[in-house]
């Protein structure tokens, strides 16, 4: 469980550094979609619907894709 002091902490650095606490929200985003946990609607969905479990598979090897593109254009 998360104290008081620790929400407060958190909520006061991510104000002082709006840029890095948006980074790592977007990639927590990104990541609970890549592995979603076992507790999660993706996670079940994924596991007992077959035309979801599809397009699922389909959209990570989008994402392999894009991010191949992306890290070539970044690493020059």
């Amino acid at each position: 469980m998360v104290s008081e002091a620790q929400k407060q902490a958190k909520k006061n650095y991510e104000k002082a550094n709006p840029d890095k606490a948006y980074y790592w929200k977007r990639k927590s985003e990104a990541g609970g979609f890549i592995r979603p946990s076992s507790k999660t609607r993706l996670y079940q969905l994924i596991k007992s619907n077959i035309d979801i479990r599809d397009t699922y598979i389909s959209d990570l090897k989008e994402f392999k894709i894009e991010l191949d593109k992306r890290l070539k254009e970044l690493q020059g």
